[in-house]
């Protein structure tokens, strides 16, 4: 497809004279009808469309519709019959008032047309650089960052399930392929069995057990068949692949030709929860577990100013401070490092705090207690540790009998192993409640980072930090924004990347609707300023 359509270069003057008075001075619809070419336009998309062929909806249109129906919530159909409907929408998108619109596949197509290309950052990034050259956002100035769950657009599996499909697909994708193949070496008897879906709802636990060594015996055996009779083409299919590893997450094989499930805790993490949507994961966060995708979210905190700078999709078991770095990488490539970052705890560690200081980013945040599962006694901060001389002093004033380094690769978290040895015997705090009860002494395992974690320890003590802190918690009202008012609770569709996607329209309604809101205040102060006389000079 080619686009021989341009955007409009100016609002239809029909369109103007009569929907201009209708729009409230708030209205997102008129700041995008007055100011979009000033943020995105058709050169912003020209390599994803040939230069001859069919014409195509102009990208520019489908990529403001697409924030559109972010802005309100709506699905495909019902954004394509606002397109025709809405007369504010037909003033954004300044379009003629009998402009018909187009059929609502074209959504679809056009957001796989942006996958396809790499370009669903392009709407989003193009905002944000708007509003960096206009002030709205600046370089070092205060943000903050905090995640939310988002639910996957499946069903929640047990272990047994998931066996289950993935043999189910599997077998769909080989009758597709080459149903002559199946019906010569499938059995009819597995075909009628994984010919539909299964549950093993109330299903007792000693029969689950039973059916999932049967399941996994069946799935070893249909990938034999595959491996040993089928041609090329069939090996590769992505559901055979996706076969091969769920048997391998879920179960093991013995020397012996049994095939018994994993254990619980060794399918766990990174490992397939659907084969309907490969890449989401299990999740827990806060006392409550999800299977889907978790959302990290960065906006400005400076007076005045209230912008979303940046939006990932991760998987739900990856920890916080995982994606700290390449949240604070990107918002350098943009020009708008912040000069303090808030977080919470799950984003803190001495690592983090250097990571971010060699970037220029001061990470403002609660550090975790260290040697929590210590309930009475002295901890790590009681100690006096001096790392360029290598010493530890306890409580009682006695020094370390052994300094040494840790291993490499052992904990990354623990950089050096101080013991003070028998010498704690003959302490007056030797005892299971007091420092340690055990006869090689006191061990303490020391940070690399240790001055910068105690220093900021020191520092949220303080009363000035704990009213600093509050900057933080408006981030909750921007993640509950984004989750009340544009849906990105749950997963509209399917993958990483589409959901990315699905992010970052909802970002770019949010910062357009808080642009209108900032726009139309200084309208009014202006009118006000206007409306009031100057006192005559002396």
């Amino acid at each position: 497809m080619s686009m021989q359509t341009p955007f409009a270069a100016e609002i239809p003057k029909e369109t103007r004279r009569l929907v201009e008075p209708l729009l409230a001075a708030d209205s997102v619809y008129r700041l995008v009808g007055n100011e979009i070419d000033q943020i995105v336009s058709d050169e912003d998309f020209l390599d994803m469309y040939a230069t001859e062929g069919r014409p195509a909806v102009n990208p520019v249109v489908l990529a403001l519709v697409s924030i559109f129906q972010f802005l309100e919530k709506l699905p495909d159909r019902a954004a394509a019959d606002a397109v025709v409907m809405r007369l504010d929408w037909k003033y954004g998108l300044r379009q003629e008032l009998t402009w018909t619109g187009f059929h609502y596949s074209d959504l679809c197509n056009f957001r796989k047309r942006l996958l396809e290309h790499g370009r669903e950052w392009v709407v989003f990034e193009r905002l944000v650089a708007y509003l960096r050259e206009r002030g709205y956002i600046k370089g070092r100035g205060k943000q903050r960052t905090d995640a939310t769950k988002i639910l996957g657009y499946v069903a929640r599996l047990s272990r047994l399930e998931v066996v289950w499909e993935t043999i189910r697909l599997a077998l769909g994708a080989l009758v597709r392929t080459d149903a002559s193949w199946v019906g010569k070496y499938v059995p009819i008897s597995f075909v009628d069995t994984y010919s539909q879906r299964r549950w093993d709802f109330r299903v007792g636990k000693a029969k689950i057990q039973q059916r999932m060594r049967e399941a996994g015996q069946e799935g070893y055996w249909l990938l034999e068949q595959v491996e040993g009779h089928g041609s090329d083409e069939l090996k590769v299919l992505v559901e055979i692949e996706q076969l091969r590893r769920v048997l391998e997450e879920q179960f093991t094989r013995g020397e012996d030709g049994k095939i018994p499930p994993r254990p619980r805790q060794q399918a766990k993490g990174d490992v397939i929860t659907t084969p309907h949507d490969p890449e989401v994961r299990y999740g827990y966060k806060g006392g409550q577990g999800w299977v889907g995708y978790k959302l990290q979210v960065t906006e400005t905190a400076d007076k005045g100013s209230r912008f979303i700078t940046d939006v990932e999709i991760v998987p739900a078991m990856r920890q916080d401070n995982q994606c700290l770095a390449a949240v604070q990488d990107r918002l350098v490539e943009r020009g708008i490092p912040p000069g303090k970052q808030y977080v919470d705890q799950a984003y803190m560690s001495g690592y983090h705090i250097a990571d971010s200081l060699s970037k220029g980013i001061d990470l403002r945040g609660y550090v975790r207690e260290g040697n929590l599962s210590k309930p009475e006694g002295f901890r790590l901060r009681d100690f006096e540790i001096d790392i360029e001389q290598r010493q530890a002093i306890c409580p009682a004033g006695k020094k370390q009998a052994k300094w040494v380094r840790a291993k490499p690769g052992v904990n990354n978290l623990i950089a050096y192993h101080v013991q003070f040895g028998p010498q704690c015997q003959l302490c007056p705090y030797f005892g299971p409640d007091l420092c340690t009860d055990k006869p090689n002494g006191r061990h303490l395992g020391i940070n690399a980072h240790h001055d910068l974690i105690q220093a900021r320890r020191l520092e949220t003590e303080t009363e000035a930090f704990r009213q600093e802190m509050h900057i933080r918690a408006g981030i909750e009202g921007t993640v509950s924004e984004m989750v009340r008012s544009h849906g990105l609770r749950r997963s509209r569709y399917r993958g990483t990347r589409k959901n990315q996607l699905q992010a970052l329209f909802g970002a770019a309604a949010v910062n357009l609707k808080r642009l209108a809101h900032c726009l139309s205040l200084f309208a009014l102060v202006r009118s006000i300023l206007r409306s009031v006389p100057m006192a005559p000079m002396a």
